[in-house]
């Protein structure tokens, strides 16, 4: 890194990394950014896996049409001009194999409402509160860093009386799923509520989700989430940046309390003005760092904030025409199985058959995404021929419960693949697997995560771990936002040109 301009070094080419990258060198700084895997994208990817296109991330992307903050950043990152956004017509489909039950919850919010209040007359109030309330959600953009202009006090009074009727419901759903459906009389009715994301979730996150598929701002990524991230990559790469992957730090370098660089596990240096790491954060502080900055904040929330939990990706590679379902389903299983000590009563899956452009030739991908145990399987880990008959048997089990709902499935599958929570540890090194970082609770709202260390200069944090809920538009509006804060702490204009 030379000439007059400061240099920027970026630990994690995923999502955050990649766009902080991307600003840093709209804004003139120079940048380098080490990735530890082989590829962008960190959690957000797709592998290949016998002619198979596995994906691993993206179920809904939010905001994918105009009319929305985190399009820009879309625009801006050149995702909008490479990638095709196919528009989400159906949130999750409920199928339940022990009572018939089956409900498909679409973008059409009259029939959804409607349907609902046919299966629970009982629940009409409560059902019409609930959906109000998502389209009232709907109104509220994801925040991504906007002008560098201070704002006046006239102006934030502005803002608040814009989203007053958002306000009322902020403070009344902030609690969990798994709490508010119990104001539910209808059993079904309760079992679709709680199963809209995960139930220690905010209710909050749910109705924001399902607000956006009501207002037509909810996709999903043709090809895979490769595609989405590859654009980025390339932005990067046009606008002077550089990457290397395979490349992970081991420790930040610090000199009298201010970062001035890192060293990777080969015993290379690199030396910048300024580091950010985009990569896990307790890694971050206690391994780069030697824990030496973790303060009294990050001590508290990895002691008593919830993670998202890890997961199981059982993912079958299938040759010819089956059952078709939407592309992302709970189903509910006649006989529950368990993994280590785990109950599985429901699967979520994902049904690849709409997009050609993963597998063509009468392929398709149906996969089944499992939460799971992280202790359980760094121990097996340890006995290589135990982890492998585990993962075998895990994956067999999985498919004998997919027969009920694709019925000749086991005899069209080509392929198996399987990851495990010491996947995700190998390739993104996130903290006990979890693949988004903390979870959006009622407390995590309140309670921002610093974006800078105490007592340590010219260093920054950036991606899911400091922005609790995760996701494809908080990672990328992370990366955006840290630039801004950069540039304000250099007293410079933050900008967003396109070459």
């Amino acid at each position: 890194m030379n000439g007059n301009k400061k240099s920027i070094i970026i630990i994690g080419g995923g999502l955050a990394g990649l766009s902080a990258g991307c600003y840093a060198l709209m804004n003139r700084y120079n940048v380098r950014i080490f990735e530890h895997a082989a590829i962008p994208g960190g959690v957000c990817t797709s592998w290949k896996t016998d002619d198979y296109m596995i994906d691993g991330c993206i179920h809904w992307l939010m905001g994918h049409r105009p009319g929305t903050s985190i399009y820009e950043i879309y625009k801006e990152l050149g995702i909008v001009d490479a990638a095709r956004f196919l528009d989400a017509k159906s949130y999750i489909n409920f199928v339940d194999a022990r009572t018939g039950n089956q409900f498909e919850l679409t973008a059409d919010y009259e029939s959804t409402k409607d349907r609902l209040m046919a299966i629970s007359p009982e629940d009409k109030n409560t059902i019409e509160e609930f959906l109000q309330a998502c389209v009232a959600m709907a109104e509220l953009q994801i925040p991504i860093g906007g002008s560098s202009q201070k704002k006046s006090t006239l102006d934030r009074v502005r803002g608040l009386w814009q989203k007053r009727k958002i306000l009322k419901y902020l403070f009344k759903y902030h609690l969990p799923l798994k709490e508010y459906v119990k104001k539910i009389k209808n059993k079904w009715v309760q079992d679709i509520i709680v199963n809209l994301f995960l139930q220690d979730m905010t209710t909050l996150f749910s109705m924001l989700m399902l607000g956006y598929l009501f207002k037509n701002q909810l996709g999903i990524v043709e090809g895979g989430s490769i595609r989405f991230v590859l654009p980025i990559e390339k932005r990067l790469k046009n606008l002077g940046g550089k990457i290397t992957y395979n490349a992970t730090v081991e420790k930040i370098l610090v000199e009298n309390n201010t970062a001035v660089g890192v060293k990777l596990a080969d015993g290379s240096v690199y030396r910048s003005d300024i580091v950010i790491s985009a990569a896990d954060l307790h890694a971050t502080l206690y391994n780069m760092l030697n824990g030496k900055y973790v303060g009294k904040r990050f001590e508290y929330m990895f002691k008593n904030w919830k993670m998202f939990s890890p997961l199981m990706l059982v993912s079958f590679g299938v040759k010819g025409d089956i059952k078709r379902y939407p592309p992302v389903n709970v189903l509910f299983l006649k006989e529950p199985f368990k993994i280590g000590n785990t109950r599985i009563d429901r699967l979520l899956v994902r049904d690849y058959s709409y997009d050609k452009v993963m597998n063509p030739g009468g392929r398709t991908v149906i996969q089944a995404e499992i939460e799971t145990e992280y202790d359980y399987w760094m121990e097996l880990r340890g006995n290589e021929q135990a982890y492998y008959k585990e993962k075998d048997n895990v994956a067999h089990k999985v498919l004998d419960k997919l027969e009920d709902f694709y019925p000749g499935i086991k005899a069209k599958v080509e392929t198996i693949d399987v990851a495990t929570p010491y996947t995700f540890l190998r390739y993104t090194r996130n903290y006990r697997g979890a693949f988004e970082g903390w979870l959006m609770t009622g407390e995590t709202i309140k309670m921002p995560v610093p974006k800078t260390l105490y007592g340590l200069k010219n260093f920054y944090l950036a991606g899911q771990w400091v922005e609790p809920g995760g996701g494809v538009p908080t990672a990328v509006a992370s990366g955006r936002r840290i630039i801004k804060k950069i540039c304000y702490d250099d007293k410079k204009e933050f900008v967003t040109k396109l070459p």
